[in-house]
């Protein structure tokens, strides 16, 4: 029984880190599909939010709540 492509999750997170490489774990997490941004304050959280949100549009992604 096929069960698709097996190494999907994989090249996905590669993608993702190429995309954020500069700014993994200095202020943004990934995993998966899942991007985790933490800041000191809420103005440095909308400077952060705003940088992953470039870099994704930048690499032909886009971010669904």
């Amino acid at each position: 029984m096929p069960f698709g492509l097996t190494n999907a999750p994989a090249t996905f997170q590669n993608y993702i880190h190429v995309a954020l490489h500069d700014i993994l774990d200095t202020f943004a997490v990934a995993y998966l599909d899942d991007i985790l941004i933490f800041s000191a304050d809420r103005d440095s959280h909308t400077s952060h939010l705003h940088q992953v949100l470039e870099r994704l549009q930048k690499a032909g992604l886009y971010a669904k709540p």
